[in-house]
């Protein structure tokens, strides 16, 4: 128990019964901080409740019409909690936001300041990528001077890659702000460690599958071409696609479904739809293979990626322009495709499938790699640190 207890007010873009990654981070982030004797209160925008897993934990919901007077209404709360501590799990469009960017939450750390909190922003985005378009060009310039106003602020910055540390030091440094601190995401459902496989486990069918949204930059097409070719050579393989892909009206999330209605082995292919992150875990830790198809490749910003590691689940990617390579290594703890194709992907799934002792070698190695740097242990011993 520390001897010092703090009070830490995390305030996030969404929380449950909303589906959003940051929210899952918020809620472990605050059961970790909680577990180590401090106080914890989440703060977002409502609908906001306690989590089904983490009913012990606090939550505000705030209403109001406008993204600023949302901040008004988030600083009352949270002064009235008198934190020591404000972590602000910033995305550059929370609560809904324009695309060109808001003056609320820049407000809302300016207030907090003036209370004596120690302010921490953790950046899990960062601003709208570059276009030549004038509108975007645009959104993209002003998002960057929102994202400047609000490192001014803090005490203390975090990114998620080095990659993107490196990306806003110049800024950092231009805005007189705190040089970017790289802090990794941990699972969003607490991993449980794969079941060895006794006799009955090994003569069922391989089981392969991700846990992710229908979002940009994850590729679906990547995962269900894989399997096509992997079914070719083992009819009886199963492939779990968890998660809520999100409306089904959306032209991405059609595409998949129509792609899956088509696929040569669709009798063998589990659409789970919205799991608890408890059943997540579960489904996970039955899985023989896991494939995390992100363009940006293997990194330490997803939260989909530690659950399977942290299970011990062998993984396949690729190594791209986000991948750590001092901390994902090829064969030791994780596989890496040659490139973002359904050929690629299956090349080493099927790899994998045939050699049970090097799958079992990888998954050892993710599990490792996970208690090492992802776990919820690692990343809250780095928030505590003066």
């Amino acid at each position: 128990m520390p001897s010092v207890p703090r009070r830490f007010a995390i305030v996030a873009p969404n929380l449950h019964p909303r589906i959003c990654g940051v929210g899952d981070n918020s809620l472990r982030l605050g059961q970790e901080f909680r577990r180590r004797g401090h106080e914890v209160m989440l703060f977002s925008r409502a609908p906001a409740e306690p989590h089904p897993e983490a009913p012990e934990l606090p939550v505000l919901g705030a209403t109001a019409a406008l993204p600023t007077l949302l901040a008004h209404s988030l600083v009352t709360a949270v002064e009235r909690f008198r934190p020591t501590e404000v972590v602000l799990q910033y995305t550059s469009q929370m609560w809904d936001t324009w695309r060109f960017g808001s003056p609320a939450v820049t407000l809302l750390l300016r207030r907090l300041r003036a209370t004596g909190a120690r302010l921490t922003v953790i950046a899990h985005e960062l601003a709208v990528p570059w276009r030549s378009r004038p509108d975007l060009f645009l959104a993209a310039l002003l998002q960057r001077v929102q994202l400047a106003a609000v490192v001014r602020q803090c005490e203390r910055i975090f990114v998620t890659t080095g990659t993107r540390a490196a990306l806003i030091a110049p800024l950092c440094r231009l805005a007189g702000a705190p040089e970017p601190q790289v802090i990794r995401i941990g699972s969003n459902a607490l991993p449980i460690k794969r079941r060895i496989r006794d006799a009955a486990l090994a003569s069922r069918a391989p089981r392969i599958g991700l846990f992710s949204t229908a979002a940009i930059g994850k590729r679906y097409d990547v995962v269900l071409d894989a399997f096509a070719r992997i079914t070719a050579e083992l009819p009886q393989a199963e492939l779990v696609l968890m998660g809520d892909l999100g409306p089904a009206e959306q032209a991405g999330v059609r595409a998949i479904l129509d792609a899956v209605a088509q696929h040569p082995a669709r009798s063998r292919i589990r659409l789970t739809g919205r799991l608890t992150l408890a059943e997540v875990a579960r489904e996970t830790a039955e899985l023989d293979l896991y494939l995390f198809p992100m363009e940006s490749g293997a990194n330490t910003r997803s939260g989909t990626l530690p659950l399977a590691l942290g299970s011990g689940i062998p993984t396949i990617a690729v190594s791209s322009f986000e991948t750590d390579r001092d901390l994902f290594r090829d064969g030791d703890n994780l596989a890496f495709a040659e490139a973002m194709t359904g050929a690629a992907f299956a090349e080493v799934a099927l790899r994998l499938l045939r050699d049970p002792t090097m799958a079992a070698r990888i998954g050892e190695g993710g599990r490792r790699l996970y208690d090492d740097h992802l776990s919820w242990e690692r990343i809250c011993d780095q928030l505590l640190a003066d």
